[in-house]
């Protein structure tokens, strides 16, 4: 078949030849076009250089072609024009119509179809054929279609090839690779090339195909091998080499000689060739397949050499494999350029994380002495000082703090670089977790007069799996910040479910301010380690530049994304995102599961200046059932209740913020009582600041309830239940399943389930083993189960309890893990093995002062069954002792229930009503000097309202609180470490259920110094502890009446 015209000039020579055509779809044809631009130029003898340029221009021109969405024709051919002869790839480029998308989109690997005009893909193909010697862009009639001629011009000494050349040289284009062209050309001439190389006679040779065809194949497998600079050995049917490349000899070292008749494997494979690779190898040889690796083989002289190898079966018409063929590329160079990049990656990680262990261990040291100087500063501004004295000394502390800061954000990252920070996964109820974050940055945001707020639909599962201590950081530190460089208006941190299953969701969070704002120009070094906008506002404002780096990183390990929209002067949001597990059986949800059916109806004013509290608000009261009116200031609420007594229809409950511009919710509580009483039926103020003082204005005013901003779902479903129905909200039983759910009830942060723990009593009664060294602890316990209807017997240590067990019998075994004489540990163990030579097993739930990563598996190693964590709470406990003991609730349907309408002491109960006592968790009671030191919210809340119980808790702190005082005094007289430790641990139980993280701090910080031995700055703890537990003793008898 003739692929030209012949000239006279060159008798039976092709000058102008189509030898190949192919089509231009996807980004996987790039590569095969390429390699037939090498083939070409190969076999019309072009020097390196200029083979490579043409190499390169067909490889960009056909990406630019894929980028546009567009495909070609793609011709290699044979030219001549104006007397000169050139090899030519030509493109015919085709625009994708505009209603039908590019080809093979599936397979489109490539950037996406670019926004490039016509113009500019002219100026890129002028680039890259600036180093051709033919390059032509020939357009038609349309944009749609052109020409693109890409070209080299022949040497003159270059002989055109024959017509039958022609077709062989467009056979072997017409193959899908280098390898496979090499195939056909031996396949052509495998008599020619074998005999030669086994050195027959050319005699023969020329019997079986002639003399010209010999030479004509002889010289097309000399060519073909000659330009190939990769390793190329044929081998027969069985693996045996037969034929070697001149690279093949050149990089291995071995002669034709000494490769042929030996197998690849056997001349090449060395001690450390992957044997993975190796059975993969011999696999293909076996099976007859394919095989592509990178393989470590050795030269002759037993040095190392990398290839990427590629086996080939070359088979016959019939299928058959006739022989292989191995094509392998030296990637020597490539991999030694890597492994010395991965050593310096390693080499800097591991500087990196000697420099974060150094930091991480200095911070520590240097944190303890930090805490004594602001602890001696805070003795010191107690006495009495001189006005400059005081000035002096509060220099001292407030430069000390922000040192101190500054080393505990230093301490974090370094302990994320270091690797040593890891994401705990325990189940805790995330929406609680905000109102921590934001009931703790509450002082500083009312001491600037903004608004703190937060909204979180009431359809999203708040019980999630997850790190709650990490949560609550990324929240502190995007909080803080907010509060920091705002000056008036709100912070409002906003949550929606962005999508979820059965099992997982995934949430968005955000934190918005009304404050200074951050430049575009900044929003994206805000998140790297040090960095601060711009060094006015570091002066004004103060600042690390480590919080924000902190917190993304954090949200990186719990695989979430962070980013940040900003406008100067208007303010900033924050967003991220996070993915949770749902936990499974959660505690019912006060704010979501409670019976509120009796609010249905019920009319309720709502009186805020600011929006984002009207709208969170009014979303809640709606969810409930109740009919909201808003009012945003006192004239509109006033027209609002004078409508209502009009129309005869007066409020239920009118809500009002207690600061509001022009006329504040104490004043328009007056006007309401003295102009339109009978249309007002309670009143609950809502207060972004607890002041002395606050309760007494609320009486003068006539105002029924006060709680303090922010204000949860549940605490707030609470109250109005107070007011409206004259009870509290109800939650049905929750389904306890198979048991998993209650197991891990143990984590501090679940107090949000409003289930009572007097549900009815078992059927079948239990026997409880209570082990505690704290009496409060086990009187609680013990309590809160016989209520249930359980039998309960007590012992103070681990060997009464292993006592108790050989005397008799339990379904149950409570026990706390750290007790004197002998630990929970100990006595478990012990108790198992009494019961193993018995052959029963008694369910033992430990006991811990807190919930962290790893207490269920080193529980469980010591024989125990489950965990509950410290400070207990009834509903909790309940959950988990019947769950282990298979206690049949359904039977216990129908039974009567032990009342738990018992109350607090009046005057406990009288003066909480106006601090939110009875609706846990959003207020403090405040002391005379105005620092709160207990929050009474918190600790009923944790005993799901059980106002016996706490008052019953109360007196023991009463009781126990001073003589764990004096203790620690006499620990620190004479020496005694372990006393010390030992009273800081049952004070850190005691003061844990009343709100106040610095006192459980500092009791935690006193035990576990005690604990090591480092007591040099005990004295100034112990003394800033006594501080803060005697204020909260003190105020403690004022509301017990003691």
């Amino acid at each position: 078949m003739g692929r030209g015209d012949s000239y006279p000039s060159q008798r039976n020579r092709v000058v102008e030849a189509d030898l190949a055509d192919f089509v231009l779809r996807r980004s996987a044809d790039v590569r095969l076009l390429v390699h037939r631009a090498r083939m070409l130029a190969s076999l019309v003898s072009l020097p390196r250089r200029r083979r490579r340029e043409l190499e390169q221009a067909v490889s960009d021109v056909c990406k630019a072609i894929l980028q546009r969405g567009a495909t070609a024709q793609v011709h290699y051919r044979l030219s001549q024009q104006d007397g000169q002869r050139y090899v030519e790839v030509t493109l015919a480029m085709e625009e994708p119509a505009a209603d039908r998308s590019p080809a093979d989109p599936a397979t489109e690997v490539l950037d996406q179809p670019s926004s490039d005009t016509y113009d500019d893909l002219h100026e890129s193909l002028q680039q890259w054929g600036e180093g051709l010697d033919l390059f032509e862009i020939q357009e038609e009639d349309s944009n749609a279609k052109c020409e693109i001629r890409l070209g080299q011009a022949l040497l003159p000494a270059f002989e055109s090839p024959t017509e039958s050349e022609a077709d062989r040289w467009g056979q072997i284009l017409d193959t899908d690779s280098l390898e496979e062209a090499l195939a056909l050309s031996i396949r052509h001439c495998r008599a020619v090339d074998l005999r030669l190389e086994m050195t027959h006679s050319r005699q023969s040779l020329e019997k079986e195909f002639g003399a010209a065809t010999a030479r004509e194949h002889l010289a097309m497998l000399s060519l073909v091998a000659s330009k190939s600079r990769n390793l190329i050995c044929f081998m027969d049917a069985q693996g045996r080499i037969t034929w070697v490349n001149e690279a093949f000899c050149q990089s291995t070292g071995y002669a034709p000689l000494e490769a042929n008749g030996r197998t690849y494997a056997d001349l090449l494979f060395g001690p450390d060739t992957d044997q993975r690779m190796v059975r993969d190898y011999l696999s293909a040889l076996r099976n007859g397949h394919d095989f592509q690796a990178d393989l470590k083989i050795y030269r002759r002289d037993g040095r190392p050499l990398w290839v990427e190898c590629n086996l080939i079966p070359v088979r016959n018409e019939d299928g058959q494999i006739t022989r292989w063929m191995s094509v392998d590329v030296d990637i020597t160079q490539r991999r030694e350029t890597e492994e010395n990049l991965r050593a310096a990656k390693e080499h800097a990680e591991a500087i990196a994380k000697l420099k974060s262990e150094f930091l991480a261990n200095m911070s520590h040291e240097i944190r303890t002495p930090m805490n004594a100087i602001i602890g001696m500063t805070e003795l010191a501004l107690a006495t009495d000082l001189t006005p400059e004295q005081r000035d002096y000394l509060g220099t001292v502390r407030n430069s000390a703090e922000t040192l101190l800061q500054l080393l505990n954000d230093i301490l974090d990252l370094s302990k994320i670089e270091a690797g040593k920070l890891t994401i705990d996964e325990v189940p805790f109820n995330f929406v609680e977790a905000i109102r921590d974050t934001l009931k703790a940055m509450a002082v500083k945001a009312h001491e600037k007069g903004l608004e703190l707020a937060a909204h979180v639909p009431m359809d999203i599962p708040q019980y999630v799996i997850g790190d709650p201590i990490r949560f609550k950081q990324i929240l502190f530190n995007l909080v803080g910040n907010a509060i920091k460089f705002t000056e008036k208006g709100e912070v409002v941190v906003d949550v929606e479910a962005m999508w979820r299953t059965d099992d997982e969701m995934a949430l968005h969070f955000s934190v918005r301010d009304t404050g200074i704002g951050i430049p575009k120009d900044k929003l994206n070094q805000i998140f790297e380690p040090f960095s601060q906008v711009d060094s006015a506002a570091t002066r004004n404002y103060g600042g690390t530049g480590l919080g924000l780096a902190i917190t993304s990183q954090l949200i990186k390990m719990m695989q979430g994304k962070i980013w940040v929209e900003s406008t100067v002067g208007k303010g900033s949001t924050f967003h991220f995102t996070l993915q949770f597990k749902i936990a499974k059986n959660p505690p019912p949800v006060l704010s979501q599961d409670a019976d509120v059916s009796a609010l249905n109806g019920k009319r309720v004013l709502i009186v805020d200046d600011n929006a984002t509290n009207r709208r969170i608000l009014d979303e809640l009261l709606r969810h409930w059932g109740l009919t909201t009116f808003l009012a945003d200031g006192a004239e509109s609420a006033l027209q609002q209740v004078a409508i209502a007594q009009q129309e005869g229809r007066p409020f239920d409950l009118v809500i009002v913020d207690a600061m509001m511009p022009k006329v504040s919710g104490f004043e328009l509580a007056r006007a309401l009582r003295q102009q339109a009483a009978e249309s007002v039926g309670t009143i609950l103020m809502l207060s972004s600041a607890d002041r002395p003082g606050s309760m007494q204005q609320c009486r003068e005013a006539g105002i029924d309830h006060f709680l303090v901003k922010p204000v949860s779902a549940s605490n707030l479903l609470n109250m109005i239940m107070n007011c409206l129905v004259g009870e509290y909200p109800h939650v049905p039983d929750a389904d306890k399943g198979d048991g998993a759910g209650p197991q891990r009830t143990s984590s501090a942060a679940q107090r949000d389930a409003g289930e009572e723990s007097s549900r009815p009593a078992s059927v079948r009664p239990l026997k409880i083993l209570v082990v505690d060294d704290h009496e409060s602890n086990r009187h609680l316990a013990t309590t809160i189960l016989k209520k249930r209807g359980h039998t309960c017997v007590e012992a103070t240590n681990g060997e009464e309890a292993v006592k108790a067990a050989r005397r008799e019998k339990f379904d149950l075994i409570l026990m706390d893990v750290q007790m004197p004489v002998m630990d929970g540990f100990f006595a478990t163990r012990a108790i198992r093995e009494l019961e193993r030579g018995e052959g029963r097993h008694t369910p033992i739930v430990a006991m811990t002062a807190h919930a962290m990563r790893g207490d269920r598996e080193k529980c469980l190693a010591q024989g125990m069954d489950a965990y509950i964590a410290k400070p207990l709470r009834p509903s909790e406990l309940v959950a988990l002792v019947e769950s282990l003991a298979g206690v049949d609730e359904k039977a216990a349907e129908g039974k009567a229930a032990p009342s738990a309408d018992s109350t607090v002491p009046a005057s406990v109960d009288s003066q909480a009503s106006y601090a939110g006592t009875g609706n846990p968790g959003d207020s403090g009671t405040t002391s005379e000097a105005g620092g709160v030191a207990i929050d009474l919210n918190s600790a009923l809340e944790s005993l799901d309202g059980d106002r016996d119980l706490l008052a019953q808790q109360i007196e023991f702190f009463l009781n126990d609180a001073p003589r764990l005082l004096d203790d620690l005094d006499r620990g620190l007289q004479s020496g005694d470490a372990a006393l010390i430790e030992i009273a800081a641990h049952r004070l850190k139980g005691l003061v844990s259920r009343y709100g106040n993280p610095d006192a459980t701090r500092l009791a935690r910080e006193i035990e576990q110094s005690a604990s090591e031995g480092e007591t040099q700055y005990l004295g100034t703890q112990v003394r800033e502890l006594r501080r803060i537990v005697e204020a909260m003793l003190v105020q403690l008898r004022e509301l017990s009446g003691a």
